[in-house]
C-alpha cells in the first residue's frame, strides 16, 4: 500500500513539474532592447525582421541554445543547477554584445548595398567590396555561434542537452518542406511583381525577361544556393555530434563562398532587369518592395 502511495506521489510530482514548468529566467524587456538595437527595418525586407538572428551566415539550420536553456517556456524542466545557470549566463554575457554589434554592422552594410544598387543604380562591380565585407562578418558571426553551442553543451548533462535539442526542434512547425533560399543579402525580386500583375510589362519586355534573365541568371545562383543549403544541413548534423568551429571551418568557408557567388548573380540579374524595365516600372518595383 505504501509503495502504491509513493508511486502515485512521484507520478503526481512529475506531472506537476511538467504542467507548471516555466522559464528559468523570464525574458523581461530583452525583446524591446533588441528592437532598439536593430533600428528601422530595411525597405526591401520581405517579412518581419528577426534581429540579430537574421544576420548570421547560417540563421535557420542551427539552434540558439543559450537563450533556449534560460528563456524557453519550459526550460525549468531541464533542472539546471545554480552553477549551470551562472555558467550559461556568463556565456550570454560574453556572446550577446558581440552578436549585437556584428549584426548592426552587417545590417548597416546591407542597407548601404541596397541603396547603392537598387536606388542609386551603381554598377554591380562597384559593390563587390561591400558584399565581401558582409560575407566575412556573417561567417565570423556563425563561427562564434558554433562556439556558443559547444560552450552550452559542455555545461549540460547528456540528458539535459537532449531535452534542450527537443525544445529547439519543436519551436518550429513549417507548413511546407519546400526548399527556401536564404540569401546572403535580401534584395528585391521584380519577377514576382511581374508574375502577379502588379508591374505591367509589354510583350517585348516579357520576351526579353524570359530569354535574357530567366534563362541565364537563376540557373547560376539557385544552384549555388541549393549547394549552400545542403552544406548548412551538414553543419547542423555535425554540430549536433559535437564538432567545433575549427572542425567546421572549411564547410563554413564553402557556404560563404557559394552565397557570395550567388549574390553576384542576383546583383547582375537586377542590373539587367533594370535595363529592360522603364524608369516608371523600376520605380514601381521599388515602391512595392518598400511596403
Amino acid at each position: 500500500m505504501i509503495k502504491k502511495i509513493v508511486a502515485v506521489g512521484l507520478g503526481l510530482a512529475v506531472a506537476s513539474s511538467l504542467v507548471f514548468a516555466e522559464p528559468v529566467i523570464p525574458r523581461g524587456d530583452f525583446g524591446a532592447k533588441l528592437a532598439k538595437a536593430a533600428g528601422k527595418q530595411g525597405q526591401f525586407y520581405k517579412a518581419k525582421e528577426n534581429f540579430p538572428k537574421d544576420y548570421f551566415l547560417v540563421h535557420e539550420n542551427l539552434p540558439f541554445l543559450a537563450g533556449l536553456s534560460l528563456h524557453h517556456p519550459k526550460s525549468s524542466s531541464l533542472g539546471l543547477s545554480k552553477k549551470q545557470i551562472k555558467a550559461i549566463l556568463d556565456i550570454k554575457a560574453r556572446v550577446v554584445p558581440l552578436v549585437i554589434k556584428a549584426s548592426q554592422d552587417i545590417k548597416m552594410l546591407e542597407l548601404k548595398l541596397s541603396q547603392n544598387i537598387a536606388i542609386d543604380s551603381n554598377i554591380a562591380k562597384s559593390q563587390f567590396e561591400i558584399v565581401d565585407a558582409i560575407s566575412e562578418l556573417r561567417t565570423h558571426l556563425t563561427k562564434e555561434h558554433l562556439q556558443c553551442i559547444n560552450d552550452v553543451r559542455t555545461v549540460l548533462t547528456k540528458e539535459q542537452y537532449k531535452k534542450l535539442l527537443a525544445y529547439a526542434t519543436k519551436l518550429y512547425s513549417p507548413k511546407s518542406k519546400k526548399f527556401i533560399i536564404d540569401e546572403l543579402v535580401i534584395l528585391p525580386h521584380p519577377g514576382k511583381f511581374i508574375k502577379m500583375g502588379q508591374v505591367i510589362v509589354d510583350k517585348k519586355q516579357k520576351k526579353r525577361f524570359k530569354t535574357e534573365v530567366k534563362a541565364v541568371y537563376p540557373a547560376v545562383f539557385q544552384a549555388k544556393m541549393r549547394a549552400a543549403f545542403d552544406l548548412e544541413k551538414k553543419v547542423q548534423r555535425m554540430v549536433k555530434k559535437g564538432k567545433t568551429k575549427t572542425d567546421l571551418k572549411n564547410i563554413l568557408d564553402k557556404i560563404s563562398k557559394l552565397k557570395r557567388e550567388a549574390m553576384d548573380g542576383r546583383i547582375d540579374a537586377l542590373n539587367h532587369i533594370q535595363k529592360i524595365l522603364t524608369k516608371e516600372q523600376w520605380k514601381k518595383v521599388n515602391k512595392l518592395t518598400y511596403k
